[in-house]
């Protein structure tokens, strides 16, 4: 059986090596498994070979020959590594960005293209311009934003004609409890902005589903994330780990499955190297809660506003 509702992240695929990554590119797949993000900056941040993500995926889309089976989501326009506050929230460098991405993961499309930051004042209607005219040629087939605000999403949503259909950003079952993310440009999900997906048919894509790993690195006893490593997120782990034990499966695995419970718009993103993590992950398919299961995790984290 295929499916779509938990989403492969390839942000450090292809670091430690093309056959590792093929591999769990292809395990992914044998799963059932159907759709990869990816960015164009995609890891950038380590020396050697630029857009690794995006290249990684079109070498092995090449030599399995499975481009229709697989659906790419991948995002572009971020400030280049480092340069922060360099925006390039501009016409000309989302068609550049949405081209490279093409050559890099050889195909002559993308499923759907994703802002990847937002400068809070470009005007949204010349980039979403932009995008339209994308469309129409054929080179992407949906577009939408990561970490943008609701109120920018709202600008966007209100534009004549194709416009956003989905929203990239962290979440995960600690998101109302968490920490300010390291990175302060980061948009952390809350009520309005999963209301405001629903409501207008939009994708919403989570990263950090898993917390960074939270229940397995905290079974191991390794810190957990900086910006989980608080009371709060630890006094919640107690009650959801035991919610998980009278259920009879992992945390991280009802936490992947209490997401999907909010709503069929909704797809984790999970990023792992490691295959066994992978597979782990994707028994969250398995899993049916309860409606009354649903509502107790969900006060133990504060996402009662979630449900509907």
């Amino acid at each position: 059986m295929t499916s779509d509702r938990i989403v492969l992240g390839t942000a450090t695929i292809g670091t430690d090596s093309r056959d590792n990554a093929y591999r769990l590119l292809d395990a992914f797949v044998d799963l059932g498994g159907t759709t990869l993000d990816s960015a164009a900056v995609y890891s950038d941040w380590q020396p050697g070979e630029t857009g690794r993500s995006e290249n990684t995926i079109g070498d092995w889309l090449a030599l399995r020959g499975n481009r229709d089976r697989i659906r790419i989501v991948t995002k572009g326009a971020h400030p280049p590594i480092g340069q922060a506050s360099q925006s390039r929230l501009n016409p000309a460098a989302v068609r550049h960005d949405v081209e490279q991405s093409l050559r890099r993961l050889r195909t002559d499309r993308l499923d759907q293209w994703l802002f990847h930051k937002d400068d809070g004042v470009s005007p949204v209607a010349d980039v979403v311009g932009a995008l339209q005219d994308l469309q129409r040629e054929g080179k992407i087939l949906g577009f939408g934003s990561s970490n943008w605000t609701v109120a920018r999403n709202a600008e966007a949503l209100a534009i004549a004609g194709q416009t956003f259909t989905a929203n990239q950003v962290l979440g995960n079952v600690f998101a109302p409890i968490m920490g300010t993310p390291g990175d302060p440009t980061t948009e952390v999900v809350d009520a309005p902005m999963f209301r405001q997906a629903r409501d207008k048919a939009m994708t919403l894509y989570l990263f950090t589903s898993t917390a960074g790993g939270y229940f397995d690195r905290r079974a191991k006893g390794m810190p957990v994330a900086r910006s989980f490593d608080n009371a709060a997120c630890a006094a919640a782990a107690v009650k959801l780990e035991a919610i998980a034990a009278e259920e009879g499966i992992a945390p991280t695995v009802m936490s992947l499955a209490f997401l999907m419970s909010l709503g069929a718009f909704v797809r984790p993103v999970i990023g792992t190297n490691a295959i066994e993590h992978l597979r782990t992950q994707w028994r969250a398919h398995e899993v049916t809660l309860s409606p009354a299961t649903v509502r107790r995790i969900a006060a133990t984290t504060g996402m009662t506003d979630f449900l509907a």
